[in-house]
């Protein structure tokens, strides 16, 4: 349950980090080209992680979408978010396990939306391992 709030978070987070310099390449699996003023949603993912990773809450829900934002106000979203990660200890590896694009869902404006699904570990958790 903690996850799938998580994973929610992530695929409404808007696109916010303008990057004044060249846009890297995205993974495999992502889909569109990356400008410096749009990043590749891998790479935008990976930002909005990176503000959870620092305990940055606040941050991370102000570049949530209006309708993630309408569901919990920011106190109660990162205390929420704060019992769900700090536990897990420092993050000790990320990769992307896939991207799928959407369009128009509901609630959203028009234009593209992207989940982004990792396979994580962290220092006090480890992904289960496959047999």
């Amino acid at each position: 349950m903690k996850w799938s709030a998580l994973l929610f978070a992530i695929s409404i987070a808007v696109p916010a980090f303008a990057q004044g310099t060249a846009a890297p390449a995205p993974a495999q699996g992502a889909v569109g080209q990356a400008t410096s003023m749009t990043p590749a949603p891998d790479v935008r993912a990976k930002q909005w992680l990176g503000l959870l990773d620092d305990k940055n809450y606040t941050d991370a829900y102000k570049q949530m979408g209006a309708a993630a934002q309408g569901k919990s106000p920011l106190a109660a979203w990162a205390q929420k978010m704060s019992a769900t990660r700090e536990p897990l200890g420092a993050m000790a590896n990320r990769d992307i396990k896939s991207i799928k694009m959407s369009k128009n869902l509901p609630g959203m404006s028009d234009g593209q939306n992207a989940t982004v699904q990792f396979n994580s570990s962290f220092a006090h958790r480890r992904p289960p391992s496959k047999l």
